[in-house]
């Protein structure tokens, strides 16, 4: 708020710059206590609590309830409205720090992968379209437009249909890679995408929403998968949008979540391939899982204990890349604990694929991490991407053959050439038998790192395997 306009509401003394500053205050809004916020604000402006209720469109025994402790303001677009009202610094509450409606100059010739305003968006496309102008046409925006099939009334069978199409397509995805099905998934998202047109009840339309935008979810994961960054932005945040127009259905907050980490993961693996020149891609995965993490503390339909230990679990993987030892072990403490107390009878179905290797796997992929600035994380590393790999079967052959070659890096780095080389081969051989493209960017990285070891002939012939398997690929 500007001067006049802070006087105009009641206050006798400015918000100044810093005031959010105050250790309490950063850790009360990291856990979305507002209480104790409030009490500030008022003390410092001279706000009562009926001017600070007027001011916030809030009722005044709510205002005191949340002062008191008895009452929450969990909610992410309530958060994003006090933080632009009290001048909160969005960072403080997940969200990135560009203006929501911050729009770089025609964004439809602007990269997605490389346009300054894509935390902005996407954080739009998580609390609503009005923030963004260029949510309103998100579906024109999606790759591989096709001519949709019609289709004048819906029932629930039609949504049980695209369901399981979904739920195909990731299956496939973790068995062979996301080459294979990703031309025909999104031929299909344009196709039910088309559907919301139709005649049907309210209860089907929000079940078709969430269902189109975990489509979309899928078929951003494949493009990612292969390599297409930009489409699976798209992707991605027309998927997030899709979600957030469901937020009456109670997946809606695990699928917007999820999507987040899934743009995390993808800004990690960028920041992977050259950690010089995508020096800011670890720092804006880690502001997805901020954004994710602040989506998910909407009380009114709570997030899975899945999801919540897969926040935890890529939060762990932001603190390795940035080389944060201590913040990386807390995170994959928490994520194993939380994984813990999940109940096999209440994990949703759409969770089957968090298992024990996998989760061992996300542990094991930290450590790698880690192990890049802190060598003494290797043999932890080792350990358990070493137990994940055995631990996958035949219908998690994607997931397995990707931790091959940060498996081989450590035992690298840990000095175990003969071990390294073993699975370096394993690695080569796993990734070229699917058809994802994104395991080769990891062998490329397995090429660099054996580079020191050269002088041994069986990492001398291990080096040249890879560089004509990469160079068979490029062809």
């Amino acid at each position: 708020m500007c001067g006049s306009c802070a006087r105009a509401a009641g206050f006798r003394t400015p918000i100044p710059d810093g005031f959010y500053d105050d250790a309490d205050l950063r850790a009360a809004l990291a856990r979305y206590d507002f209480g104790a916020v409030f009490a500030a604000v008022r003390a410092h402006t001279g706000l009562s609590q009926l001017q600070l209720a007027d001011l916030l469109d809030l009722s005044q025994s709510r205002i005191s309830a949340v002062e008191r402790g008895e009452r929450r303001l969990t909610h992410v677009k309530v958060a994003a409205r006090l933080a632009g009202l009290l001048r909160i610094p969005p960072r403080l509450l997940g969200f990135p720090d560009e203006a929501p409606g911050s729009v770089v100059a025609a964004p439809e010739e602007v990269s997605w992968l490389e346009r300054r305003d894509f935390l902005a968006l996407v954080t739009a496309a998580t609390l609503g379209s009005s923030l963004h102008p260029e949510l309103t046409r998100l579906g024109s925006l999606l790759p591989g437009e096709v001519e949709p099939v019609t289709r004048p009334r819906i029932g629930a069978a039609d949504v049980d249909a695209i369901e399981a199409i979904t739920d195909g397509f990731r299956r496939s995805d973790f068995a062979h890679g996301g080459g294979l099905c990703r031309a025909a998934a999104i031929t299909q998202l344009h196709q039910v995408r088309r559907l919301e047109d139709a005649v049907c009840t309210p209860e089907v339309r929000t079940r078709l929403l969430v269902a189109v935008a975990e489509l979309a979810s899928m078929a951003g994961w494949m493009a990612y998968d292969v390599e297409d960054h930009d489409a699976a932005r798209r992707l991605w945040t027309y998927a997030l949008d899709t979600a957030r127009r469901a937020e009456d259905h109670p997946r809606s907050p695990d699928l917007a979540v999820d999507v987040l980490l899934d743009m995390a993961h993808q800004a990690l693996h960028l920041h992977s391939l050259d950690p010089l020149a995508h020096a800011t891609r670890a720092g804006e995965a880690l502001q997805l899982v901020q954004l994710a993490s602040a989506t998910a503390a909407n009380r009114r339909h709570p997030v899975s204990t899945i999801t919540q230990g897969y926040i935890s679990a890529v939060l762990g993987w932001c603190r390795a890349a940035l080389g944060e030892a201590e913040p990386t072990r807390r995170a994959i403490g928490n994520a194993q604990d939380t994984y813990t107390t999940a109940d096999p009878a209440t994990t949703p179905p759409w969770a089957w694929f968090v298992n024990d290797a996998e989760i061992t796997a996300q542990q094991g992929h930290s450590l790698y991490l880690l192990s890049l600035t802190h060598p003494e994380f290797a043999p932890d590393a080792i350990e358990k991407l070493t137990t994940a790999a055995s631990g996958y079967g035949a219908e998690y052959e994607r997931s397995r053959a990707v931790i091959l070659p940060p498996l081989a890096s450590v035992q690298f780095q840990a000095g175990d050439l003969a071990a390294a080389v073993t699975t370096g081969y394993d690695a080569v051989n796993a990734i070229t038998g699917l058809s994802s493209t994104r395991g080769y960017a990891r062998l490329r990285t397995l090429d660099t790192v054996a580079a020191p070891h050269s002088s041994q002939p069986e990492v001398a012939d291990l080096r040249e395997h890879i560089r004509r398997t990469l160079a068979t690929t490029a062809a």
